[in-house]
């Protein structure tokens, strides 16, 4: 299998998903939920989907995270009426947390910079 049609059928995921939770699965409270990548199997029978959730609050984050992945099997159901292929991929979702990441870093790097004003 070509890393071409991989990388064709993992964005076309990305974006049925993210379909979904716009119009099928509303969030809980204000929390946006979006599909930052796709990792699919080479056999494209399993799709690891990674999820960047905005919320200040971890344990509404956490709330939706447990409710989407016990509804893959419901979003896997409209994934598969809504492309075609000869399997449609099991989903595995995770939370994507290179933001909260980058948070910190930046947070670490300007308290240095304060620091250094105060010396």
């Amino acid at each position: 299998m070509t890393d071409y049609r991989r990388q064709r059928v993992a964005d076309e995921i990305k974006r049925i998903i993210g379909e979904i939770f716009v119009k099928d699965i509303p969030p809980v409270g204000s929390t946006l939920v979006t599909v930052t990548n796709v990792r699919i199997s080479s056999d494209l029978r399993e799709a690891k989907i990674y999820l960047s959730i905005f919320n200040e609050d971890l344990e509404i984050r956490r709330q939706e995270m447990k409710k989407i992945i016990a509804r893959s099997p419901y979003i896997r159901g409209l994934v598969g009426n809504r492309i075609s292929l000869k399997y449609v991929p099991k989903l595995f979702f995770f939370e994507d947390d290179t933001l909260d990441y980058v948070d910190n870093i930046e947070r670490l790097i300007q308290s240095i910079h304060n620091e250094d004003r105060n010396e």
